[in-house]
């Protein structure tokens, strides 16, 4: 991604780096100040890095370069866990980025990092914790977990690390502490030895400590209510408690009619087990669209902001694609708009457009997203206080829109499709919502965890006719030009290339027309 940094460029004196005929620069013995430093401008670029074709930022490419040496990826390390401010919303989402941008580290880099924090129960017990660089060390153990998955990741996974992060969960420690400790363990759990060694050590506590946590999933401390979110999850994914029911089990669904879609969904979204809620802890820009379609008329749904962070909140098509791992999400197709009120953009086809009216969101508040298919308008709110209105999206959609978001690492929101009395209802025209005219069975309310689902799709039979690629829905669509036909809408939806042939799709076309 981007160009090399050096190019056309003297040597600096200052640089950590020299000329080489086999690389643009050869890494010397680094400058803490300068690594410091060049962490800190990358995390205030992000915030501008708003086009996905531009050019990492030079910082982003330094660093890049210097952690391609196992001394400059240790101390690359230990200058995010130094530097990167407790406030910036930015923050744990730059350590991600930074992780997902390096190469791949050896485990005696790893190992050497983990002695470094000198990780322990003792260190996670110490009265005058730095709450900054524990939250930090607990974001990196838990990309350094992501990267390493396999063998590797049980090396890291010590019995001082395990200690290290089990004790901010048993001692409730500051929440962005215990939270970050909490989704570090969820990714070392992806290497099931991993994740036999942490349930046997939960399963060793008086209290399941995971149970205390989760009933702060309704806390209107929104950062405990992260904590909550995070460990029910976890309690109906990972670590399994023997006796305890699944959360999609016991939820009350009374009176809720629409959801988001955990069938129309990018891979690795939590999605609450009331359909309401939404979280990413991935790296990738996860997105999801609701259950309701709408075609005609006037609509309006509200999120109350969790996280403060880049999510991009809005209105999306059939056609929309979600393309995670590339970070095209809502707002960056011709088929999709949305907000993003971090950055305070607007988002279509993949461009921004700046927004002064007004300023960056905060937990707890309130966007609302109305879409009058009449008057051709999208109107964002936040706290009421309008935003331009927006008309770009019906030039190539006229109908089938669908409430959607993208998400970017560590954030989360809640949604209110109409179950509840809206906090800013617009005022200025009658409007519909979609709980009072959708409609789900009540097993299409269940949220199932996705190990519950895949098992499901083990023990079920395929009908013959049905779709070739998810084997779920009755294939109905036929790709042009290549003519190749057997998929369903919802895998067409999603297709940008004939799975058969490869030919790009110009139109979907369905077989009854």
């Amino acid at each position: 991604m981007g160009v090399c940094w050096c190019k056309d460029k003297a040597p600096d004196e200052e640089s950590p780096y020299e000329a080489s005929p086999e690389r643009c620069r050869v890494y010397k013995p680094f400058d803490s100040v300068i690594v410091d430093r060049l962490v800190l401008e990358m995390l205030s670029l992000i915030a501008s890095f708003v086009d996905n074709e531009e050019e990492s930022p030079v910082s982003l490419v330094k660093l890049h370069v210097i952690a391609d040496k196992e001394d400059g990826w240790i101390q690359v390390v230990s200058s995010m866990v130094n530097v990167i401010p407790l406030e910036d919303p930015f923050g744990p989402s730059a350590i991600t980025i930074l992780f997902d941008d390096c190469p791949l580290p050896s485990k005696e880099s790893v190992r050497r990092v983990t002695e470094l924090f000198e990780l322990s129960s003792q260190r996670a017990n110490t009265g005058d914790l730095n709450v900054r660089v524990e939250r930090n060390i607990c974001v990196v153990l838990g990309c350094i977990a992501e990267k390493l998955a396999g063998p590797n990741s049980v090396a890291v996974l010590t019995e001082n690390t395990l200690d290290y992060l089990l004790t901010f969960l048993i001692t409730r420690r500051e929440a962005c502490i215990v939270l970050f400790a909490l989704i570090a363990l969820e990714k070392f759990a992806h290497t099931t030895e991993n994740k036999l060694s942490i349930k046997n050590r939960l399963e060793r506590e008086p209290v399941n400590p995971l149970l205390v946590l989760e009933e702060l999933a309704e806390s209107e401390d929104y950062l405990w209510r992260q904590v909550g979110f995070c460990a029910k999850w976890a309690l109906d994914n990972l670590f399994i408690v023997e006796g305890r029911k699944l959360s999609y089990e016991v939820v009350d669904m009374t009176g809720i009619n629409v959801i988001l879609n955990s069938h129309d969904v990018s891979e690795y979204l939590k999605i609450s087990c009331n359909g309401l809620e939404a979280r990413c802890d991935s790296y990738s820009f996860e997105s999801v669209r609701c259950t309701f379609q709408v075609d005609e008329g006037c609509w309006y749904y509200e999120s109350v902001i969790i996280t403060p962070g880049v999510m991009q909140i809005g209105w999306a098509t059939k056609n929309s694609h979600f393309l995670n791992l590339e970070g095209y999400g809502i707002g960056d197709d011709l088929y999709s708009l949305s907000y993003d009120g971090c950055r305070k953009l607007v988002w279509y086809k993949a461009r921004s457009t700046a927004v002064s009216e007004v300023r960056a969101w905060r937990p707890g508040d309130v966007l609302g997203c109305l879409i009058d298919i009449g008057a051709r308008e999208v109107i964002f709110a936040l706290n009421g206080e309008r935003l331009q209105p927006c008309r770009e999206i019906f030039e190539t959609t006229r109908y089938g829109f669908f409430a959607a978001a993208s998400f970017m690492a560590f954030q989360q929101c809640r949604f209110n499709f109409g179950h509840e009395p809206f906090r800013y209802p617009p005022t200025d025209r009658p409007f519909s919502t979609f709980n009072e005219f959708g409609q789900l069975t009540d097993e299409e309310k269940k949220v199932v965890p996705r190990r519950v689902y895949l098992e499901q799709l083990r023990c079920s039979s395929v009908k013959e006719d049905s779709c070739t690629l998810c084997f779920d829905d009755t294939p109905c669509c036929i790709l042009e030009p290549c003519g190749h036909r057997g998929f369903c809408s919802l895998c067409t939806s999603q297709l940008k290339e004939c799975p058969m042939c490869r030919a790009a799709i110009l139109n979907i076309r369905r077989e009854d027309t």
